[in-house]
């Protein structure tokens, strides 16, 4: 069924992973099908050319550095070591990773998981998002500074900084900063600011939570004068004054493979 699979893995150095590893590659071999192995942290975009599976061997954090390269193909998430990582986005667990067989003989189900897309400077970022955007200070203790213009409303902020989610990132820091989480596969995309200032006269925001549904975007304009930044998943962009950065959702949704 697939006729080209990457595998990205961890660079974890447990028993655990090391034999998962090895398993999924004597099965790979036996299956005599076309792949290659690639660490996450060597990823570059040829990987992907031709590719139409992709196998993530390691924890949620490899799981979202595939995802964010990844365009039409499918993914199938392996964590490879339960010890060590949560594995809340992964379909099979070590003990299971014979059911690989069944899913290249397509006996498999296919969930969407629904990704951002991020325009810095009118111009698109490779990464599509898979949890969330942060836009702010790379310095905690400083205060995040930029417009805010959403719907026709326009305004400044001085806050902790703005998080935008999807559903699948909602359950984690989107949450923890006081959002609602919201389902992975609903198109839409939600945001909230964190700890803002309210002042008496000059700052008083109104834009402190909503949704970006289907056909819109917010737009995120810097007004630091330097250490601003965004983050889209792990990946960092250092942001100058006046930098513009638009958050809409993709229209390339991730097709995630469940047994």
């Amino acid at each position: 069924m697939f006729k080209k699979i990457l595998v990205i893995h961890s660079d974890k150095e447990t028993k655990t992973h090391i034999d998962t590893v090895g398993k999924v590659r004597n099965i790979l071999e036996n299956r005599k099908v076309d792949f290659n192995f690639v660490k996450y942290n060597d990823l570059k975009e040829s990987d992907f050319e031709g590719v139409d599976l992709v196998i993530s061997l390691g924890g949620d954090g490899t799981f979202v550095r595939a995802a964010n390269f990844i365009r039409d193909q499918t993914i199938l998430g392996i964590n490879s070591d339960p010890e060590t990582s949560e594995g809340a986005l992964k379909s099979l667990f070590p003990n299971e990773v014979e059911k690989l067989n069944d899913i290249l003989d397509g006996k498999h189900k296919i969930i969407i998981r629904e990704r951002a897309r991020v325009l810095l400077n009118g111009k698109e970022i490779r990464e599509l998002v898979v949890n969330a955007v942060f836009v702010g200070a790379a310095s905690q203790f400083h205060a995040s500074r930029y417009i805010v213009n959403f719907k026709g409303q326009k305004e400044e902020h001085r806050s902790s900084g703005i998080l935008v989610s999807t559903g699948t990132g909602s359950t984690g820091w989107f949450k923890s900063a006081g959002g609602k989480v919201f389902g992975y596969d609903e198109k839409k995309l939600k945001f909230i600011i964190r700890e803002p200032y309210v002042g008496n006269r000059v700052y008083c925001p109104k834009l402190l939570s909503g949704e970006i549904c289907s056909g819109e975007d917010m737009e995120i304009i810097s007004t630091r004068d330097y250490g601003g930044v965004l983050a889209v998943d792990d990946t960092v962009y250092v942001l100058n004054k006046g930098d513009s950065i638009k958050v809409e959702i993709s229209d390339s949704s991730l097709k995630v493979i469940c047994c």
